[in-house]
């Protein structure tokens, strides 16, 4: 295994066993004599050994990121996956057209982003999240929240035709990409601090993948229907009000069958997507962008289902 040091247990008095850790990795996470770690026993029995800084107990991380030739998009870029690393504190060096871009972009892109100083061609972000009172689950009943008003716009642009409908749906999937990014520094922050975990109510960072998942499946909801929305705003079509419903009865089934027992509305989504696909047949959806994009939404959703599966494999897994 790359990466693994073998060490022989030591005997430390009559009832107290040792190993050893290697040194060079002791110097680089900043442990000494003195310093403490915490170990986390993970399913089947391995102990995650986190020192003070990742586990969450030596005060706020922080990383530098040095970006002298970058653009704006490669400087946001790397500042959202620090952010979803779980860093405190993010040093931004890089050009100042890209640092003023990032500046305008923060409140946009990230939740709880503040400028925390400037100057010498660098910027300090703080990330003021307060992670004990956050809920993965609320987190996700509110991306679920947002592809359902991205419907509903859809739903009325094919009543009234108004653009403006096309707009917040395109405007809205930024709040989703957001909401995003701090689940997935929630879920980091979780696995690095077991007491998180555990108030969470998981006994295990295991099961903070599948919801992960989901998360990223309702993201993707969002981007395809924005694709939908673009596309209206630029040909004169819309989408008719029978395949926003779909779309939307789908979106629930695939919520319900997370959240409660998945059984029955992983069936019926099943159905609906084959009634979908047979209505019209695979040539037509496939040679219709519009389509198309219908049938990669209730997709998704089948993804959400398969987190739901996940999810429950992993708790089958944990059982004594």
């Amino acid at each position: 295994m790359p990466g693994a040091h073998v060490r022989r247990v030591q005997a430390v008095g009559y009832s107290t066993l040792s190993v050893s850790i290697p040194k060079r990795w002791a110097e680089r996470v900043g442990l000494r004599k003195g310093s403490t770690v915490t170990m986390v026993e993970l399913p089947g029995g391995a102990l995650l050994l986190l020192p003070e800084a990742l586990a969450g107990a030596g005060g706020a991380s922080r990383a530098r990121l040095e970006l002298p030739g970058a653009t704006g998009s490669e400087v946001i870029q790397g500042v959202i996956a620090l952010y979803e690393a779980g860093y405190d504190v993010i040093e931004v060096a890089a050009p100042p057209g890209a640092l003023e871009e990032l500046r305008r972009s923060l409140g946009r892109r990230l939740v709880g982003v503040e400028v925390f100083a400037e100057g010498g061609g660098q910027l300090v972000l703080r990330v003021m999240v307060d992670h004990s009172s956050l809920s993965a689950r609320a987190i996700l009943g509110r991306m679920v929240e947002l592809v359902e008003r991205a419907l509903g716009e859809l739903r009325g642009y094919a009543a009234d035709g108004d653009r403006e409908r096309l707009r917040r749906v395109v405007e809205g999937d930024d709040e989703l990409d957001r909401l995003y990014f701090l689940l997935a520094r929630q879920v980091i922050v979780c696995l690095r601090r077991s007491d998180l975990l555990y108030a969470s109510g998981f006994s295990s960072g295991l099961e903070l993948l599948p919801l992960l998942h989901y998360g990223k499946a309702l993201e993707r909801m969002g981007d395809t229907l924005t694709q939908a929305a673009m596309y209206m705003a630029h040909f004169p079509r819309a989408l008719s009000a029978e395949h926003v419903e779909t779309m939307l009865r789908a979106l629930r089934l695939a919520d319900g069958a997370f959240w409660g027992d998945p059984m029955a509305p992983a069936r019926e989504l099943m159905l609906l997507r084959g009634s979908f696909l047979g209505a019209l047949g695979p040539r037509d959806v496939l040679g219709d962008p519009l389509l198309s994009l219908v049938a990669n939404f209730l997709a998704l959703c089948l993804d959400a289902v398969d987190s739901r599966v996940e999810l429950e494999a992993v708790r089958r897994s944990l059982r004594p």
